[in-house]
């Protein structure tokens, strides 16, 4: 029996890539030994926002600009997937955008299988201070890490 060896698409294969590199990255390998998963409330202050009495509120160190920026997009993402719990990767796009992100600098997942049907979850993730900056909207759900910068420059392996 002459059998040929299974072959996956280009666009299966980055995207088993960039899961790949999610896994890896979010395993610790590399990292410099700082947790960065804290989980953020979602009901986080935008960007912008001034407290009423400011001494109320300390004014935020700059070590806590990654905890700022992950608020903002913790917030977007939440808006958008109370909105639609399956969102498009432009919806996506907006939210990061939104939160504070050039439009140019987001990179986000397919929101199509190669065989046209919706993804289970979108990502996309934009490079701020440094630090990938990663958004999930999952069936509804919220996630977003702070991973290393890939030694492309960018967050998406293959993007």
């Amino acid at each position: 029996m002459n059998r040929r060896p299974a072959r996956l698409s280009a666009p299966a294969a980055v995207l088993g890539a960039a899961f790949l590199a999610l896994a890896v990255g979010l395993s610790g390998c590399g990292s410099s030994g700082e947790d960065n998963t804290a989980p953020v409330p979602r009901e986080s202050a935008a960007p912008g926002f001034v407290p009423t009495d400011p001494a109320a509120s300390p004014t935020p160190a700059p070590d806590d600009a990654p905890a700022t920026v992950t608020a903002a997009l913790e917030s977007e993402l939440g808006k958008l997937a109370d909105a639609n719990p399956t969102p498009d990767r432009s919806a996506v796009a907006g939210a990061f955008t939104a939160a504070g992100f050039p439009a140019d600098s987001v990179e986000v997942s397919a929101d199509r299988t190669p065989t046209g049907l919706e993804v289970d979850s979108i990502q996309a993730a934009a490079v701020q201070d440094g630090e990938c900056i990663f958004g999930e909207v999952r069936n509804g759900s919220v996630s977003v890490t702070v991973l290393p910068v890939l030694s492309d420059g960018g967050c998406f392996v293959g993007n």
